[in-house]
């Protein structure tokens, strides 16, 4: 392994590389394999007698035990600590490969070596021959198919006379390399093993510098604009927030004064108890309830629910589009959470209901309202009850259904089906008007 990579200041794209995906394999072929690193534009097409792991598979997983692997936890923090993504090895030879890379400001400088001539290539190799009990080290040019690589063949001091061989090259501003070892190999130290792995290798998308700050400036752009969107629907919220409770205080403000001045008015007897505009008479049967206890749950608050869901979906999203697996796994499992609490919540809603009116027994129950100049009242499934209309702060029509809401989440439910269809438009006219503040 390359294991004395050059230091260097870490910039925005190496953060971007240590939140590597795990590799996705899809079918290339018979007998074939192709893993995709997409952070790097990275694929490796391998034969099927290779397993491989990277830092992200879990400690649980088959593949370490295909590996030959009895530690993984241990594993993945040297990989970490050298900056390798995978291992493969090679089944029938049981010789392990390594696939590493960093991005700093140094290979973000070079960005490309990719073209280079024999002799450049070889210049630049040995800048990164590790200086530390290093006994002899031939850098030479390596010829791929679609990339010119160095390629080191290393000895190291000490009694046990450790060997390795590292391929590399640094396309895309990060240095990319392949290596094997005797330090901790599984089998042998194999020179054609390494180059039938490396032949499998090609870049989907190899940029230039030019088109890598492009893509930086788009990336900042987009954090940008997901902040500022999401700022702004805050911004939104709050002061339609605002301007809800405003109007809320001054509504039950003048409804307390309109209750009032009517209860006078009408205690003295300067109301019309007598006309009445409208008897409409609604069954309170289990459809009814299930309706009423639907668009309570669900539909209420529309409005307010698909700002709260936008917001959700932009934070959920900007950690995805970061490579968040694991936001993504607890957004999906919080959205399902809620979904389930609202669900639950509808139907321990509809209970209570069919309860209360004692539906269970019962086919339906009637209420009769009566509609009056002024007022208007409900009775037979509770005590009479009387409302004037202002008390009304919100209509909705559901189903067939009217319903008035007399506070935020109780609603009085009218079948306006039963209204004649002639008066059915002036009936729903003057509930509209007359409850208007």
């Amino acid at each position: 392994m390359f294991n004395k990579l050059k230091k260097g200041a870490g910039v925005f794209f190496s953060l971007l590389l240590v939140l590597i995906l795990l590799p996705c394999s899809v079918v290339y072929a018979e007998e074939t394999t192709t893993d995709s690193y997409p952070m790097q534009y990275l694929e490796i097409t391998v034969p099927d007698y290779y397993a491989h792991v990277t830092v992200n598979t879990k400690d649980s997983d088959i593949a370490w035990t295909e590996v030959n692997v009895t530690d993984p936890s241990t594993m993945k923090t040297g990989f970490k600590n050298s900056g390798i993504y995978a291992m493969y090895v090679n089944k029938n030879t049981n010789s392990s490969i390594y696939l590493a890379g960093i991005s700093n400001e140094e290979t973000l400088k070079v960005f490309d070596i990719t073209k280079y001539s024999d002799e450049e290539i070889i210049e630049y190799g040995k800048t990164w021959v590790p200086t530390e009990n290093v006994k002899s080290c031939n850098v030479t040019a390596y010829k791929h198919p679609q990339m010119n690589m160095f390629k080191m063949e290393i000895a190291y001091e000490g009694e046990n006379e450790d060997k390795q061989i590292v391929y590399a090259t640094i396309v895309n501003g990060m240095i990319l390399e392949f290596s094997m070892d005797t330090t901790t190999r599984i089998g042998a130290l194999r020179d054609d093993i390494l180059q039938e792995l490396i032949g499998g290798v090609h870049m989907t998308k190899m940029m230039t510098y030019d088109e890598y700050a492009a893509s930086v400036r788009k990336t900042w752009l987009t954090i940008g604009c997901f902040f500022g969107a999401g700022i702004l629907l805050m911004v939104i919220f709050f002061v339609v927030n605002k301007i809800t409770q405003k109007k809320r205080k001054l509504r039950v403000n003048a409804v307390s004064e309109n209750l009032l001045s009517f209860r006078k008015r009408k205690q003295a007897g300067e109301v019309d108890t007598q006309k009445v505009l409208y008897e409409i008479e609604t069954d309170y049967n289990k459809e009814l309830v299930q309706s009423y206890s639907t668009y309570n749950s669900w539909l209420r608050n529309g409005k307010r629910d698909f700002v709260m869901a936008l917001i959700y979906v932009l934070v959920v999203g900007y950690a995805v589009y970061l490579g968040s697996k694991l936001m993504l796994i607890i957004g999906v499992a919080a959205a399902l959470i809620i979904l389930y609490i609202k669900y639950s919540g509808c139907e321990k809603y509809t209970d209570n209901l069919i309860k209360r009116y004692d539906l269970k027994k019962k086919k339906s129950v009637t209420a009769t309202y009566r509609f009056y100049d002024e007022y208007f009242t409900m009775s037979g499934i509770e005590s009479i009850s009387e409302y004037i209309y202002k008390q009304v702060f919100k209509v909705a029509n559901y189903k067939g259904y009217m319903l008035l809401y007399i506070s935020e989440e109780s609603a009085l439910v009218i079948d306006v089906e039963k209204v004649p269809e002639e008066n059915r438009i002036d009936f729903i006219r003057m509930i509209l008007e007359k409850s208007r503040i």
